[in-house]
C-alpha cells in the first residue's frame, strides 16, 4: 500500500456509480490521473460526475494548491453529506449539480470525467461535450477517464473541437487528453 493509500483510508470509501469499478482501482486511476496533472500543472479544475469524491481527494492531497470544484447529483445512494464528511478537512468545492454546467465560459484549465460518460446516451453525448468545452479555458484541457468498451465517445469532444493529444489505456480504462485549441490571432 502506498502512504497516499493509507492516509485517506480509501476502505472508508463507499463505491459510486462506477461500473463495478472497486475502491482500490478508483485509487490507482486517480494516482494515473495525478501523473496527467502534475505535467499539466492546472490551478483551477473541475471534478464532473465525481462520485464520492475520491479523485478529488486524491489530487488535492498531492496538490493541496489547485482549486478544485466537484460536481454530481447525489440521492439515497450516496448524499452529498456522505461527500462532505469523505472531503472534511480538505478545501474542495462540492456542488449538487451537473448540466448544464454552472459556471462562465473558459472557467477551467483542466476538466476531469472520471467513468462518468459511459452513462450518458449517445444522442446527449456531443450536447454535454460542448458544455464541457464551453467552460475550459483556450489552450486548456478535458480528460475523459472511461471504460475501453466507450473509447469512441471521445468522437463527440473532438466535433465539438477539442484535439486528443494523448491516449493511454490501463486495466480495461482508457484516459483520453483532449486540448481546446487556443484562439489564434491573425494579423
Amino acid at each position: 500500500m502506498s502512504s497516499l493509500y493509507e492516509s485517506i483510508k480509501s476502505w472508508e470509501f463507499k463505491p459510486y456509480r462506477r461500473m463495478g469499478v472497486t475502491i482500490d482501482e478508483e485509487m490507482f486511476y486517480a494516482k494515473v490521473l495525478a501523473r496527467f496533472v502534475d505535467a499539466l500543472i492546472p490551478k483551477r479544475v473541475l471534478d464532473l460526475g465525481c462520485g464520492n469524491c475520491l479523485f478529488t481527494l486524491v489530487l488535492k492531497s498531492t496538490f493541496p494548491k489547485i482549486e478544485i470544484s466537484s460536481l454530481d447529483l447525489w440521492n439515497d445512494e450516496m448524499t452529498i453529506g456522505d461527500v462532505k464528511g469523505y472531503m472534511k478537512g480538505v478545501d474542495a468545492n462540492i456542488i449538487q449539480n451537473l448540466f448544464p454546467l454552472p459556471f462562465r465560459e473558459g472557467s477551467f484549465d483542466l476538466v476531469y470525467a472520471p467513468l462518468y460518460f459511459y452513462n450518458v446516451t449517445r444522442e446527449r453525448r456531443d450536447e454535454l461535450a460542448g458544455e464541457v468545452y464551453r467552460v475550459v479555458k483556450p489552450g486548456s484541457f478535458a480528460m475523459i477517464i472511461d471504460l475501453e468498451i466507450v473509447r469512441n465517445l471521445r468522437k463527440s469532444f473532438m466535433k465539438v473541437g477539442f484535439k486528443e493529444v494523448n491516449y493511454y489505456a490501463n486495466q480495461g480504462v482508457f484516459f483520453s487528453l483532449m486540448q481546446k485549441s487556443a484562439p489564434s490571432f491573425s494579423s
